[in-house]
C-alpha cells in the first residue's frame, strides 16, 4: 500500500461528515420516486455516526455544517444531471427536426407520384370511353344494318310468296306453315296478313285469282290454328294454346281465338240453361217479398247460384288467360263484358220482371238485394286480382268492372225511375193501411158535399178498387188485401163494399204510424244504397212529402177534423166527449213523426241548403197546423164543458140554500145540482186523463177549473142563503173542491181556495164576519168585492152584517 493511499484512508476514517451517496437520472425516473423520501435520505446521510449511535450522553448541539455539505453536494450533482439532461434533450430535438424534414420530403415525393398516376389513369379512362362510344355507334349501325337486312329479306320473301301465289303456287308458305316451330308459324301468319293487304291494294292490277287464293290460304291458316287451339284447350295443353294464341294475335289481333276460347267454356253453356228456365219464386219467399212488415228476404236462388258460379269461373279462368294469351288484360275485359252483359243481365231482368208482377215492394227489395250481391261479387274480384293475382286488380280492369256493374242496373236507376217506384210503393202501402179508416169516415160523411181532400181520397179508393178487382194483378192485389185487412173469398166476386167496418177502424191507432215509419225507414235505407249521393237530398225530400201527405193529411187531419165536427155537433144535454180520446194518440203520433223527420230525414239533406230549408219549412208548417187543430179541439171542448157546467148550475133551486125547518135533515147531503155537476166533472176527469197528458192535460184542466170557479162565484151571487142553507152550500163547495183537488195541479188548487173561503162567509156567526174577512185568502180581497156574497145572507141586515161591511169599506 502506498503512502498516499494510506493517508487518504486515514483521512476518511477520521472524518465525522461522510460523503453523500451518489445518484443518477434513473433514480428519478422510477415510478416509486418520492421527493420526501429523497430529502429524508439526504438528511439521514448527513448525521455523523457517533450521533446516530447515541454515544454522547450529553445534550446534542445542532451542527448545520453536515447538512450544508450534504445538500451542496446533492445540488452540485443535480446541476450535473440537469446539464446532461439538457444536452440529451437538445440532441433529441435535433433528431426530431431532421426526421420531420425527411418525412416532409417523402410526402412531397409520394404526392407527385400519385398525381402522375392519377393523370395517367384519367388519360386511360378517356381513351376507353372514346373507344366504348365508338363501339356503341358501330353496334347501333350494325343493328340498323341488320334490321335493314332483315327487312330486305322479309321483303324478298314476301315478294317471292306473292309472285308464287300469283302463279297459283303456295308451297313456300305451306312449307313454313308445316314446321313445328312457333316462330315459323308466327312468320307465316304475318306474311299471310301482309299478302292480304297487298292483294287489296293491287286489286285492279293483280293477276286474276291471286286475291282469292291468298284469302283462301289465310282462312285455311286461321281455321287450322283455331283447330289446334281447340285441341290444345280440350287437352289443357297450355304451351300449345299459348303458341296458337300468339300466332293468331299476330295474324288478326286475336279476336277469333278469344271468341273461340270463351265459346268453349262450360260456364256459358250452363248459364244459358239457367237463363232459359222460368223464374219460379216459392210461396214463402213471395209472401216475404210483398209483406212490408217482414224483413227483406234473400235473393232468388237461381240468380244467387249464377253469381257464385261467375265468381268461381272468373277466378279459375283468369289464371288460364294469364298463361295463354300475350295480352291477358284485353281477354279478361272481353270475358267480363260477356259475363255481365249476357249471362248475368238476362237472369237479372227475368228475376226483376217476375218480382214486379208480385208487387212494387217485391221489385224494390229484389233490386236492392241483387245489387248488393253483385257489388259483393265486384269487390271480391277486385281483391282477388284475377290475372294480376296475388296482386290487386289493374286500374283498367277495375274501371271496366265498375262500368259493367253500373250498366247492369242503369235501366232501373236512371232518370229518377227508381224513386218513382219507391213513391208508388209507399203510397200504395199507406193507402192500403189507411183504407178502412178512410172508408169509415167516408160513410160517416157520405151525406155531406165532397171537398178537395175528400175527392182525393175517393180517387185513391177507386184506384185500390181497380187493383183489387183486376184479374191481371191477383198477386199484387193479394198483398194489398192483406195490408187492408180484406179477405178474399174463393169462388165469389169480391168488392170493397163487402168490407166490414167497426168503430175501431175509425179511431187513430198508434201501431199504424209505427208501421208507416218502419216502411219509410226501409225505403230511406234502400235509397241511400241504390241512388247516387247527389240525389239523396231530393230523395228524402220526396219521402218527407209522402210522409206528411199520408200521416198528416190523410190520417191525423181526418181524425182531428172528425173530432172538431163531433164537438161542433154537440146538442143540448150532457156532451159526449168520446172524441177527445183521439188527442192522446195524436200527440204520440206527432212525436213519432217529427222525431223521425228530425233524426232520419232532415240530416240527410245537409248537402243541399235549398232543399234543407224547404224541408224544415214544411216540417214547421205541418207541426204548427197540427198543434193548431189539437188546440182547437181542446178549446172547443173547454167551451162545451163550461157551457154544460153553467147549464147544470142554472138548475139550482132557490130553496136549496133556504130549506124550511122540516127539511133540515137534508143538510147532511149535497144538493141535486151538486151531485149532477160533480158526477159530470168526475166523468170529465176520467176522459181527460185517458185522452190527454203532459202540458195538454194541465192546460185543459186549468182552463176548466178557471171557468168553473168563475161560474161558481157568479152562482153564489144569485142565491139567498139561510143558516141551514149555508151548511148545505159549504158541503156543495167542499165537494166541488174535492173534485178539483183530485187533479193534483197546485195552481188550480190554490186558485180554487177562494171559493171555499167565500163559502165560509155564509156559515160564520155575524160577529165573526169581520175577523173572517181579515183572515187567510179573504184578507187579500177588497171588502166591496165580498159585498155581493154577504148580501145573500138571510141575516145580512138583521144581524148587522151590513154595518160591519160598511165599516170595512
Amino acid at each position: 500500500m502506498t503512502k498516499s493511499t494510506v493517508a487518504e484512508s486515514s483521512r476518511t476514517s477520521r472524518s465525522i461528515y461522510p460523503k453523500p451517496s451518489s445518484f443518477s437520472l434513473s433514480h428519478f425516473s422510477t415510478a416509486d420516486f418520492i421527493v420526501k423520501d429523497f430529502i429524508e435520505g439526504l438528511t439521514g446521510s448527513a448525521i455523523p455516526a457517533n450521533r446516530r449511535s447515541g454515544t454522547n450522553f450529553g445534550t446534542p448541539t445542532f451542527d448545520p455544517k453536515p447538512y450544508i455539505r450534504t445538500f451542496e453536494g446533492a445540488l452540485e450533482r443535480l446541476k450535473d444531471l440537469d446539464e446532461d439532461l439538457s444536452a440529451k434533450e437538445s440532441e433529441l430535438k435535433e433528431g426530431v427536426r431532421r426526421a420531420e424534414m425527411d418525412h416532409a420530403r417523402t410526402i412531397d415525393r409520394l404526392s407527385l407520384q400519385f398525381n402522375t398516376t392519377l393523370s395517367e389513369f384519367q388519360r386511360l379512362d378517356s381513351s376507353i370511353t372514346d373507344g366504348g362510344g365508338m363501339a356503341s355507334r358501330i353496334g347501333g349501325q350494325l343493328e340498323q344494318l341488320e334490321k335493314q337486312h332483315q327487312r330486305a329479306e322479309d321483303a324478298k320473301f314476301l315478294i317471292q310468296c306473292y309472285t308464287e301465289f300469283s302463279r297459283g303456287d303456295t308451297s313456300r308458305l305451306e312449307k313454313l306453315r308445316r314446321t313445328p316451330w312457333v316462330e315459323d308459324s308466327i312468320k307465316c301468319a304475318i306474311v299471310s296478313r301482309q299478302l292480304s293487304l297487298i292483294a287489296k291494294r293491287n286489286e285492279g292490277t293483280a293477276k286474276p285469282g291471286t286475291k282469292e287464293l291468298i284469302e283462301a290460304f289465310s282462312e285455311s291458316l286461321e281455321q287450322d290454328l283455331l283447330k289446334q287451339f281447340d285441341d290444345a284447350y280440350r287437352e289443357f295443353n297450355v304451351p300449345a294454346m299459348k303458341g296458337c294464341a300468339k300466332v293468331l294475335h299476330d295474324f288478326n289481333g286475336g279476336a277469333s281465338v278469344i271468341s273461340n276460347f270463351l265459346n268453349q267454356m262450360d260456364f256459358f253453356i250452363a248459364a244459358g240453361k239457367i237463363n232459359a228456365g222460368e223464374v219460379v219464386i216459392e210461396d214463402d219467399l213471395k209472401e216475404q217479398l210483398s209483406d212490408p212488415d217482414a224483413n227483406p228476404p234473400g235473393l232468388d236462388p237461381t240468380l244467387l247460384t249464377l253469381i257464385h258460379e261467375i265468381r268461381d269461373v272468373l277466378k279459375m279462368e283468369s289464371e288460364t288467360i294469364k298463361e295463354v294469351f300475350p295480352y291477358p288484360e284485353a281477354v279478361l275485359g272481353t270475358f267480363l263484358q260477356r259475363v255481365f252483359q249476357q249471362s248475368l243481365q238476362q237472369r237479372l231482368e227475368a228475376v226483376l220482371e217476375h218480382a214486379s208482377n208480385i208487387s212494387t215492394l217485391a221489385f224494390l227489395r229484389t233490386l236492392q238485394v241483387s245489387r248488393a250481391h253483385v257489388m259483393t261479387l265486384s269487390d271480391d274480384l277486385k281483391a282477388h286480382g284475377l290475372t294480376e293475382h296475388p296482386g290487386p286488380l289493374s286500374s283498367g280492369t277495375t274501371m271496366l268492372l265498375d262500368q259493367n256493374v253500373e250498366e247492369l242496373f242503369t235501366p232501373y236507376l236512371q232518370d229518377r225511375g227508381y224513386m218513382e217506384k219507391e213513391k208508388e210503393s209507399l203510397e200504395q202501402l199507406y193507402t192500403g193501411l189507411l183504407f178502412k179508416f178512410h172508408m169509415f169516415h167516408e160513410q160517416r160523411k157520405e151525406q155531406k158535399p165532397l171537398g178537395v181532400l175528400d175527392r182525393l181520397k175517393k180517387s185513391r179508393e177507386r184506384a185500390i178498387e181497380k187493383v183489387l178487382e183486376s184479374e191481371l194483378a191477383k198477386s199484387q192485389s193479394h198483398a194489398l188485401s192483406k195490408i187492408i185487412g180484406f179477405e178474399r173469398k174463393a169462388g165469389k166476386d169480391n168488392h170493397l163494399s163487402d168490407v166490414l167496418l167497426s168503430d175501431a177502424d175509425g179511431k187513430l191507432n198508434v201501431e199504424f204510424p209505427k208501421r208507416m215509419l218502419k216502411w219509410l225507414a226501409e225505403a230511406v235505407g234502400r235509397s241511400l244504397e241504390l241512388s247516387s249521393q247527389a240525389d239523396t237530398p231530393r230523395d228524402v225530400s220526396v219521402m218527407l212529402n209522402i210522409l206528411v201527405e199520408n200521416m198528416r193529411t190523410m190520417y191525423l187531419d181526418v181524425a182531428l177534423d172528425a173530432a172538431i165536427e163531433a164537438a161542433e155537433a154537440q146538442t143540448k144535454g150532457e156532451p159526449d166527449l168520446s172524441y177527445l180520446q183521439e188527442l192522446k194518440p195524436t200527440t204520440i203520433i206527432m212525436h213519432l213523426m217529427f222525431s223521425f223527420i228530425n233524426t232520419a230525414l232532415t240530416p240527410l239533406s245537409q248537402t243541399s241548403l235549398t232543399i234543407k230549408r224547404e224541408m224544415i219549412k214544411l216540417t214547421n208548417s205541418t207541426l204548427s197546423a197540427l198543434e193548431q187543430k189539437v188546440n182547437g179541439v181542446i178549446q172547443r171542448t173547454i167551451d162545451i164543458v163550461l157551457a154544460h157546467i153553467t147549464l147544470l148550475l142554472s138548475k139550482q133551486r132557490k130553496a136549496d140554500f133556504k130549506p124550511r125547518d122540516d127539511e133540515v135533515r137534508l143538510t147532511t147531503l149535497q144538493t141535486p145540482t151538486c151531485i149532477l155537476t160533480t158526477a159530470f166533472l168526475e166523468k170529465l176527469t176520467q176522459t181527460a186523463t185517458t185522452s190527454l197528458d203532459g202540458a195538454n192535460l194541465t192546460h185543459f184542466l186549468t182552463e176548466i177549473s178557471g171557468g168553473f170557479r168563475t161560474a161558481l162565484l157568479e152562482h153564489l151571487k144569485r142565491h139567498s142563503v139561510n143558516q141551514a142553507g149555508g151548511i148545505m152550500l159549504t158541503k156543495d163547495l167542499a165537494k166541488y173542491q174535492e173534485v178539483v183537488n183530485s187533479w193534483k195541479i197546485p195552481a188550480v188548487r190554490d186558485a180554487f181556495e177562494i171559493v171555499a173561503e167565500i163559502g165560509t162567509l155564509f156559515v160564520v156567526r155575524p160577529t165573526a164576519v169581520r175577523d173572517r174577512m181579515r183572515d187567510g185568502v179573504l184578507a187579500k180581497v177588497k171588502p166591496h168585492l165580498l159585498k155581493p156574497y154577504l148580501s145573500r145572507r138571510e141575516d145580512y141586515a138583521s144581524a148587522g152584517i151590513e154595518k160591519i161591511l160598511a165599516s170595512e169599506l
